[in-house]
């Protein structure tokens, strides 16, 4: 499976939490969802671990679609703990925000930095995806800070800290990371600047 296709299926997928939340605007039925899918992606990790023969067979005979070894988390995992923590304990604004600078900036920083990076910052990370990355979710966080009572510079913030522990060979799974570092940095300056404010 191609690099485009692999992260349409991320927008499609990873977007739905972020999305119904937005809509539904109650952390109920984004969190059914997201434990929902957690629930067979944690199975599907139990069945890479019995099987691992089995696993590394997929890994060379489908290219693309499992990236990762027996027993490492695979990134739609991570991708869905990370949903799961971000509905549960981020405030909304946050949350929702959250969830879409991971799902869109991903995508878009994936694909431009594959077909149209030249400059290197680390093995599989280029100038021009981090700042695709960072030029459209600074879009999405200029308009979701109209909608919601969260200034652009908290959102703004976020973006800056999830792009650096993308591109950072960090040995954690940037799903994890970025789909939570940067939520619990914009909770902490949503709480704290209320709270001056009040």
């Amino acid at each position: 499976m191609k690099l485009w296709k692999r992260k349409l299926y991320r927008v499609v997928m990873g977007g739905l939490v972020p999305a119904v939340y937005l809509i539904t605007k109650d952390p109920l039925i984004p969190a059914l969802i997201s434990s929902f899918f957690l629930f067979w992606l944690l199975l599907m990790e139990f069945e890479r671990y019995l099987h691992p023969n089995f696993w590394a067979w997929l890994l060379k005979h489908s290219p693309g679609i499992f990236k990762t070894k027996p027993g490492v988390l695979t990134g739609d995992t991570n991708f869905m703990i990370a949903s799961f923590i971000s509905v549960l304990y981020f405030p909304f604004p946050v949350a929702v925000s959250n969830l879409l600078f991971l799902t869109f900036g991903d995508a878009v920083s994936a694909i431009i930095g594959s077909k149209y990076g030249k400059m290197h910052i680390f093995p599989g990370k280029t100038v021009e995806g981090l700042l695709s990355g960072i030029l459209l979710n600074s879009m999405i966080g200029l308009l979701l800070s109209f909608h919601f009572a969260v200034s652009f510079e908290i959102l703004f913030t976020g973006i800056l800290i999830g792009c650096i522990l993308e591109v950072l060979p960090l040995k954690l799974d940037d799903n994890l990371t970025v789909g939570i570092v940067p939520g619990i940095v914009m909770t902490v300056l949503f709480h704290n600047i209320n709270s001056f404010a009040s």
